[in-house]
């Protein structure tokens, strides 16, 4: 996965996958309330991965990966929490276990994907011979 492309598809297949799983969870308990709501987390949560891992390629030769994780983060939070009060005022019959807990998972591991996307892979350093 060394291209953007790669990255994208990386981080909308694993949140794809996600979902999927979550999904019969969601319908067991809550049932298509609980699908509805896990769709609506997986888009708040997917958008702003899709920019940071967008945004991280664009710096990425600046060695500002970590800022852009960081910066993603915030703009991640503002994103979900006007996305959660939108949901809340467009569909008041999603409650807590319809939405919000997914919005959390979600929320969750769409912050892993794309810190191991954006952030590059750490190498540990050569050991020094000791010529003594």
């Amino acid at each position: 996965m060394k291209t953007l492309g790669g990255r994208l598809v990386a981080l909308t297949a694993g949140m794809l996958v996600v979902g999927m799983l979550l999904a019969v969870i969601a319908y067991g308990v809550s049932g298509l309330l609980g699908l509805e709501g896990l769709a609506y987390s997986l888009i708040l949560s997917l958008i702003p991965g899709l920019l940071t891992v967008f945004a991280g390629e664009l710096l990425r030769h600046r060695n500002l990966s970590a800022y852009v994780v960081l910066v993603g983060g915030g703009f991640r939070m503002l994103f979900v929490l006007l996305g959660m009060f939108a949901v809340s005022a467009l569909r008041p019959d999603l409650g807590f276990r319809q939405f919000t807990v997914w919005l959390i998972v979600c929320y969750l591991v769409a912050l892993a994907l794309e810190t191991a996307l954006v952030l590059p892979p750490v190498t540990a350093p050569k050991p020094l011979d000791d010529q003594s």
